[in-house]
């Protein structure tokens, strides 16, 4: 991505996009201390429209969608 440098505005969306969330907090509710629902943005292929975990679960859902760390070597001068 190139943000020109008096594109100011595009600055922003970019920092904006960057500083949220990876989903909106809003869609996450612990209904009691076994069970987290997550509501999805759409409903899937059979019809569900939330996924009922358990909080170990919702922690594997999560871990799953956290990209490995980059594994860079140092540039060589």
């Amino acid at each position: 991505m190139c943000i020109a440098g008096p594109d100011r505005a595009g600055l922003e969306r970019l920092l904006r996009y960057g500083a949220g969330p990876p989903f909106p907090l809003e869609r996450i509710e612990q209904v009691n201390k076994d069970r987290i629902v997550y509501r999805l943005p759409e409903p899937q292929r059979d019809g569900r429209t939330a996924l009922s975990l358990t909080p170990l679960e919702f922690i594997e859902h999560l871990a799953a969608v956290i990209p490995p760390p980059c594994n860079n070597p140092p540039a060589n001068p």
